[in-house]
């Protein structure tokens, strides 16, 4: 068997196994239950559409999501096998919209991925001095997450015939070797983009909680570090002061009036605004009032190493910070 006949085996074996996966009826009232993921979506708006010379159509703002409805993360690792790791995939769920027309700079489907998940792992390495390979903890990606009460969230525009609503069908793709418990409908949904928790007032004190291990960045002890905190705690509440001429910001403690700055690398407490290393873009996620915080100086975001704060990638696991309003 030569190169081209293998590939074409493979793709025939990957096209009949995204065949044979099953469709689930969902509509914005009703959505599904499987495995702990809530799937569903939410109709923002609904209008109609003149289409060129076609006639009026249905046109709908559709927010496609999946939420974690359990309390524990829903981790997808890699498998074993011939093509490890991509026979483990980032999609959750595909939604077909199967009246959708298609029509121009609207959609027929909508996806949702699992973001990298990563954690520390002892992997082989050469010692360069001894030339022998030996035993390295690395922070390693193992497969792909969506963590304990999280919603994955994407908008689509799409135009259905007049007056229809949309036919809306989930395929479930999460972790294909995992026995997938019978899917129940949820008449009366819980957490949903329709009903997220309000938007904090980014202009007053605020508390950074990490959504890897829900500590909290303070200066109760002197240098910056994510823990466990008291409510009371002003050293774990923090402003957002804008840079002037800048979409940088710098978060500044309500104890002490220092901010979180960098130093070669390191995290740190200083009193200085102007330095680049104190200056911090904040990225919004897919999820209300998380955000990921990046460096102006470092173009690193902030993250953790156990309860200590370091630099790290977006796509970091300790990368996503929540804020919060102080009780």
């Amino acid at each position: 068997m030569n190169k081209k006949q293998l590939l074409l085996m493979l793709f025939a074996l990957i096209i009949s196994r995204s065949w044979a996966q099953q469709t689930y009826p969902v509509t914005d009232s009703t959505p599904l239950l499987i495995n702990g993921l809530q799937i569903g979506y939410h109709i923002k708006s609904q209008e109609i559409k003149a289409v060129s010379n076609k006639g009026d159509f249905s046109r709908y703002s559709i927010s496609f999501y999946v939420t974690n409805t359990a309390n524990v993360p829903l981790i997808i690792p890699y498998r074993d096998g011939w093509n490890r790791p991509g026979n483990t995939f980032d999609l959750l769920v595909k939604f077909l919209i199967l009246n959708a027309t298609g029509a121009r700079l609207t959609s027929r489907f909508a996806l949702i991925n699992a973001a990298p998940y990563k954690t520390y792992t002892f992997v082989s390495e050469r010692d360069p001095q001894s030339n022998r390979f030996i035993q390295v903890k690395r922070l390693t990606q193992v497969g792909y997450w969506v963590q304990a009460g999280q919603t994955i969230a994407v908008d689509e525009i799409v135009i259905v015939p007049l007056n229809q609503l949309p036919n809306v069908q989930a395929i479930y793709f999460a972790n294909p070797a995992a026995p997938v418990a019978p899917p129940q409908y949820v008449d009366n949904p819980g957490f949903a983009p329709n009903n997220a928790p309000p938007s904090v007032n980014m202009q007053g004190f605020l508390r950074f909680k990490n959504l890897f291990n829900n500590t909290y960045i303070n200066i109760q002890t002197g240098p910056p570090l994510s823990s466990t905190i008291n409510n009371g705690w002003w050293s774990a509440q923090w402003q957002l002061t804008p840079v002037p001429g800048t979409s940088y910001f710098n978060i500044k403690n309500r104890w002490k009036g220092n901010f979180i700055d960098t130093n070669n690398g390191y995290i740190v407490i200083s009193g200085n605004p102007q330095s680049q290393g104190s200056m911090w873009a904040m990225e919004a996620t897919q999820e209300v009032n998380v955000f990921r915080i990046k460096n102006a100086q470092t173009g690193g975001y902030l993250g953790l190493a156990n309860n200590n704060l370091i630099l790290v990638n977006n796509n970091d696991p300790g990368s996503a910070w929540r804020l919060e309003q102080p009780f």
